[in-house]
């Protein structure tokens, strides 16, 4: 007889039908469409999106809703609170608890102080938080709240999640040699993938688009100096697709955008959902991000499974792109950029289908979706 999958509760800022967090909502929405069969998935978040004030139209909150393949709870800002995360635990009593996340008071700090000192398994997953760029933003606040969780134990007794070998080492580095377990994020799919076959690339042009929030550790005022040193022959148009972050740091990129030559025209677009980001990326040459540091890169993947070559740093965990025929991981100096763009600008559409014909299925032999699959099961069921 076969016994009951195991529950796992999981809590999370933001889940579905958000999209404005970008990546940790991503992540947790690919875990559950992927495991869902194997585990009980139960997600607590927020009733609303990134950054907005009003909740989410149509969704039930304080209760448990059916969301794909977990029961999700939408939770109110009156029910956000310590006694209310403890009620949720007593009630569920999960096998195990996964918090998505370092510094989120209601879905990182509170379960871990409701779960100090209690035998159950908790598995932390930094989702790149913990990186210098991340670190970086409001650091006095974060540095200060890891010393205080060290000195009081909380995160004494739980299993990191680290998805690359570089998010491992952040892990050590604050905490020493603790339980961590490896495992890549599982990728989505991209919807209405095959538009990707209505792509013709110009000569002379260069249609480019990113997908990160406007935030310094995307580098987006980077990208923005890098098309300056454009060969005015060339045609440049980039959409910029995410949240505004930082107020301040957008109005720099709009200034860099007023100062860039007539040939160079920039479109920041917002947030929007998949399904529209896929359009635009099906009609894009590049995905274009020169980011500061990524823990993955859902956006960077999405574009490979859609078909779209990529042009970003090597801060990122995809590396040896050109040998791969996926695009170019560069250090981040504008003059190497400028160089790959010009050239990649100069392309005509015989040359780019030849290059990039294979992208999709180059990507996925990369990521070996079996192999992800066994890992989570793994991390879950040790």
């Amino acid at each position: 007889m076969e016994s009951d999958p195991k529950t796992i509760l999981l809590f999370s800022d933001w889940y579905l039908p958000g999209y404005k967090a970008g990546g940790p909502i991503t992540s947790c929405a690919n875990l559950v469409a992927h495991l869902g069969d194997d585990f009980n998935f139960k997600v607590v978040c927020s009733d609303r999106d990134y950054l907005e004030t009003e909740p989410y139209l149509n969704v039930t909150t304080d209760r448990w809703v059916k969301v794909g393949k977990a029961h999700v709870m939408y939770l109110s800002p009156s029910r956000q609170g310590l006694k209310a995360i403890k009620e949720i635990l007593s009630a569920v009593n999960p096998d195990l608890v996964y918090l998505n996340g370092m510094f989120s008071k209601t879905f990182t700090i509170f379960p871990l102080i409701a779960l100090h000192g209690a035998a159950m398994e908790v598995v932390v997953a930094p989702r790149g938080m913990l990186a210098p760029a991340a670190m970086a933003i409001k650091s006095f606040k974060k540095t200060a709240f890891l010393k205080s969780a060290k000195f009081l134990r909380l995160f004494s007794k739980v299993k990191f999640h680290a998805t690359n070998g570089v998010e491992s080492e952040q892990i050590v580095e604050r905490f020493g040699e603790v339980p961590i377990e490896v495992v890549p994020n599982i990728p989505g799919v991209p919807l209405a993938a095959d538009l990707r076959s209505e792509h013709k690339k110009k000569k002379g042009a260069l249609r480019l688009y990113s997908v990160a929030r406007i935030a310094p550790e995307k580098n987006i005022h980077f990208a923005l100096e890098c098309l300056r040193l454009i060969n005015p022959a060339i045609s440049v148009h980039f959409e910029i697709i995410g949240a505004v972050y930082d107020q301040a740091y957008f109005s720099r990129c709009k200034r860099i955008i007023e100062s860039l030559p007539p040939n160079v025209k920039v479109i920041f677009s917002g947030t929007m959902p998949q399904r529209d980001i896929t359009r635009i990326a099906a009609k894009a040459d590049f995905f274009f991000l020169p980011t500061a540091g990524e823990n993955y890169g859902h956006a960077i993947v999405e574009a490979f499974l859609t078909g779209v070559p990529v042009v970003i740093s090597n801060l990122t965990p995809w590396l040896n792109l050109e040998e791969a025929s996926l695009g170019f991981d560069l250090e981040l100096a504008h003059e190497k950029f400028a160089q790959i763009l010009n050239q990649l600008g100069a392309m005509a559409e015989e040359e780019y289908n030849f290059a990039y014909k294979n992208v999709k299925v180059n990507a996925e032999a990369m990521i070996n979706l079996d192999k992800l699959h066994n890992g989570y099961k793994n991390l879950f069921d040790d």
